[in-house]
């Protein structure tokens, strides 16, 4: 390696750069053979090969030029200025962080080009050693992910926590507070709008009898394959929920109680052909719904609307059971 030994090289680098101690690893190239003239001790420390005469080898321990170097670009840039009549001290740095596998550090690297009064072309780089604010930064980021991740975790627990809550446990359908808070959503857009809304309730005929008969366990088979023929026949725009018991309520948008009477209507001819098969006997079940259309003149909440259903249904059970009533004003 060529000692420094040019004063001109001399006084573009600060003293303290010389310094043994001095946190900067400063190294000068010539250019465009890329032979170092002068490394400090920082330099030497890292240095793969002191005896080597080009600075990919001396330095980074490169069999070739190194891929990030910014010398051609820097070099570019000089002769550029140049051609333009610009000062060379109007040049920018070239400022960028490099991982130094020789060392395994990392490092941030100022580096510029300068021409000497002997037409020279020498690269002049500073790297500081920045591996514990790296480190720390990684640290960081590890943990924001972390935190990120426990976030979302807790978010997503918490929705699920907050759909449990909104749903039956038996049916996995909406349940009774579900309903009543999407039904007053519901009807204060349809109120604005004045398009007719129903709700209908839904009630199984001697459910009683069927649980003293075969047993609570069949009881809750029956209640699941009527909540899955709800499920399967409402509309998307519907809601249906599990009141509790044997009892299910659906609120109606867009329909009328004309258009509500022979979809429940529909609906109780279904439910009066499914069958469930215990051990020895085939189960069958009807159900009685009562329906009302909602008052937009009378009605503030859902509540009445349901108490009106829910008479309907009463006159149903009443009066012979597997029927469908509307409420009559």
């Amino acid at each position: 390696m060529i000692n420094l030994d040019d004063n001109e090289i001399k006084n573009l680098i600060s003293i303290d750069t010389f310094n043994d101690t001095s946190l900067f690893a400063v190294s000068v190239v010539e250019l465009p053979k890329y032979e170092v003239l002068y490394v400090n001790q920082a330099m030497k420390n890292i240095m793969s090969d002191m005896t080597a005469h080009n600075c990919w080898e001396a330095i980074h321990g490169q069999e070739a030029p190194c891929m990030w170097c910014k010398a051609p670009m820097l070099l570019a840039n000089l002769k550029q200025n140049i051609h333009h009549s610009q000062s060379t001290m109007d040049n920018a740095y070239a400022v960028y962080e490099h991982f130094n596998e020789v060392a395994n550090k990392w490092y941030q690297v100022q580096e510029k080009v300068i021409t000497l009064e002997d037409s020279r072309d020498v690269l002049i780089s500073f790297a500081l050693d920045i591996s514990l604010q790296k480190d720390a930064q990684s640290k960081l980021i590890d943990t924001h992910v972390k935190l990120t991740k426990q976030t979302k975790a807790l978010e997503e627990a918490q929705k699920k926590l907050k759909e449990q809550a909104n749903r039956d446990p038996l049916t996995n359908m909406h349940n009774r507070r579900y309903f009543s808070e999407i039904s007053e959503k519901i009807i204060s857009i349809t109120k604005r709008s004045k398009d007719p809304l129903s709700l209908i309730m839904i009630d199984i005929d001697n459910f009683k009898k069927i649980n003293d008969t075969y047993g609570h366990n069949v009881g809750d088979e029956v209640i699941k394959l009527l909540a899955n023929e709800l499920a399967s026949t409402i509309r998307q725009s519907d809601v249906a929920a599990r009141f509790g018991g044997e009892e299910f309520a659906i609120i109606l948008p867009n329909t009328d109680a004309t258009n509500a009477f022979i979809f429940a209507d529909k609906l109780r001819e279904n439910i009066e052909n499914i069958s469930y098969k215990d051990k020895k006997d085939t189960i069958k079940f009807t159900v009685s719904i009562g329906v009302d259309e909602f008052n937009h003149e009378n009605d503030n909440n859902v509540s009445a609307s349901l108490n009106r259903a829910d008479k309907a249904l009463y006159e149903a059970k009443t009066t012979g059971k597997n029927k469908v009533l509307i409420f009559k004003h």
